[in-house]
């Protein structure tokens, strides 16, 4: 897996991406509020947020190879502004497979950190060894993101109806997508 990195985003500024690590969950936890609390295009609404305790559990298991973090570090304020995560499954028959998690803050969106994260972690991916398979769930309604995410290589695998319902009592679909990274 690729190292640390600082990159030049489309509007000039720069940030530091690299692996979650010991010390980070307090800036992970703080992101993953902010992102929460700032779109309805993401699975998570800000009552099911996770505690500081799951995240720094999380970021324990990447250096066995039981859970995958790459983070964007504002160098400026020392603050995570976007991130891709990859959960893998413990059941034997799905081990093969990988569950895409990402977002980026509102401040950093539209300047190539999300296509980069995107990329830098299928990349990781590709070399993670057992994993052949990458799976993702977007809100249908999120058209930027399933564009991204088809140009990357992802194909929409099938149409979970009104599985999803807003805090405003909307329904929304959920589109399944899946790329091959195996041999």
């Amino acid at each position: 897996m690729s190292g640390e990195e600082t990159i030049a985003l489309r509007d000039g500024r720069e940030v530091l991406v690299r692996l979650s690590r010991q010390g980070d969950a307090e800036r992970v936890h703080a992101y993953i509020c902010a992102l929460g609390c700032s779109t309805d295009t993401i699975l998570t609404c800000a009552e099911d947020l996770p505690p500081i305790e799951r995240i720094q559990s999380h970021i324990e298991m990447i250096p066995k190879g039981r859970f995958y973090s790459l983070v964007a570090i504002d160098p400026q304020n020392d603050t995570v502004v976007g991130n891709a995560t990859f959960r893998f499954a413990v059941r034997k028959k799905l081990m093969h497979a990988a569950d895409l998690g990402m977002g980026v803050l509102p401040s950093h969106q539209g300047v190539g950190l999300g296509r980069m994260l995107l990329d830098r972690a299928i990349e990781d991916m590709r070399s993670f060894d057992g994993i052949d398979r990458l799976e993702l769930t977007v809100l249908a309604t999120n058209t930027h993101a399933r564009r991204m995410y088809e140009r990357a290589g992802f194909l929409e695998e099938g149409v979970k109806r009104r599985s999803l319902r807003q805090p405003d009592g909307r329904y929304e679909d959920e589109v399944m997508m899946g790329m091959w990274v195996g041999e």
